[in-house]
């Protein structure tokens, strides 16, 4: 009697295997690259809310300020017409609440000055640099043009 040994796998078993390691890759890659497609995402977002201050203070007439702290960017009106800082917060028009970016988790931002803000021609208080983990936001002190 010939003993046959069985080599290899079937078929069956390797489309199984390539079955479960796609599934596998399709759960885990995009957790990989969630972090850079959250930081990048709130980068955009920071950049429109600088914008949106500086609409808002030409559309006003009046001083918006940024406020930027470890994990969260801020707008806040003027106080009187004198462009000092109030605790007084923008609020967006669409949704009738207090305009405040939150940051992702292990995301963070700073702001050189901080805070800045527009005066009611759209003219920045002095240039300034906004970082999302490593990304910059970058408002030209001259024109107030963000890029």
């Amino acid at each position: 009697m010939i003993r046959r040994r069985n080599r290899g796998f079937t078929l069956a078993e390797l489309t199984i295997v390539i079955v479960i390691a796609a599934i596998l890759a399709a759960i885990a890659i995009p957790q990989l690259n969630l972090r850079q497609i959250e930081a990048t995402w709130f980068h955009e977002q920071v950049r429109s809310g600088v914008r949106y201050a500086q609409r808002t203070a030409v559309a006003q007439r009046r001083c918006i300020f940024v406020s930027v702290s470890a994990n969260q960017l801020e707008l806040f009106y003027d106080n009187n017409g004198d462009c000092l800082i109030s605790a007084t917060r923008v609020r967006e028009l669409a949704t009738n609440q207090d305009f405040i970016l939150g940051a992702p988790t292990g995301v963070t931002v700073s702001a050189a000055p901080n805070p800045f803000s527009f005066n009611g021609l759209g003219q920045p208080s002095a240039g300034a640099t906004v970082s999302v983990s490593g990304k910059t936001v970058t408002v030209n002190a001259e024109t107030g043009y963000v890029q």
